[in-house]
């Protein structure tokens, strides 16, 4: 009997759409967590108009709670500055001084949320993959074994095997759940 691994839970996200970041797709992973310019910030916005430690992320109830550290260009949710702890909802503009990003939230869409979930188109910023390396990969993020990817694919386990070793030097990773981790980053998942 095949057993798959746990399939990986979508959390939620920041996506940059302009300034240092433009593209980038920052993933939420964190219960709480510090954003701004220095690099000891769990996210970092290489920005010299971002403070040094612009805004603190929290994780409450299933929401996500943002909250500004005194910066000195501010924090604004959908144009409004934020007076205390604000919770993000799905779709929200998040501007961290000059550079904003779009709050998405998977769990928010479900069918008694009106809130629509929109497609971000990928905007390649990681390595390129081969078509059969982007399936192993996505196999891999199901929790599939290397034989039952093989039999998935109509190739054998030593096969599936040299393309899981081309994808973790590509990542610039050692295994399988480093090369999903990080394929998610890059947005390549």
């Amino acid at each position: 009997m095949v057993q798959k691994a746990a399939k990986i839970v979508p959390v939620p996200t920041l996506h940059f759409s302009e300034g240092a970041l433009a593209g980038r797709v920052v993933r939420l992973d964190r219960d709480e967590a510090t954003i701004g310019r220095r690099k000891d910030n769990d996210y970092v916005i290489p920005d010299p108009r971002v403070s040094r430690i612009h805004a603190r992320l929290t994780k409450e109830k299933g929401s996500v709670v943002v909250t500004d550290m005194s910066s000195a260009a501010g924090t604004r949710v959908n144009g409004e500055e934020t007076g205390g702890p604000t919770v993000l909802h799905h779709g929200d503009k998040v501007s961290f001084g000059p550079v904003t990003a779009t709050f998405e939230d998977p769990a928010a869409h479900d069918a008694d949320d009106p809130t629509v979930v929109f497609d971000v188109p990928k905007i390649e910023i990681g390595p390129k993959l081969s078509p059969r390396q982007q399936q192993v990969l996505e196999l891999m993020a199901e929790g599939m074994t290397n034989n039952t990817i093989g039999e998935e694919l109509g190739v054998t386990e030593r096969t599936v095997k040299a393309y899981a070793q081309e994808l973790y030097d590509k990542l610039g990773v050692r295994n399988r759940a480093g090369a999903v981790a990080e394929a998610h980053k890059l947005g390549l998942l």
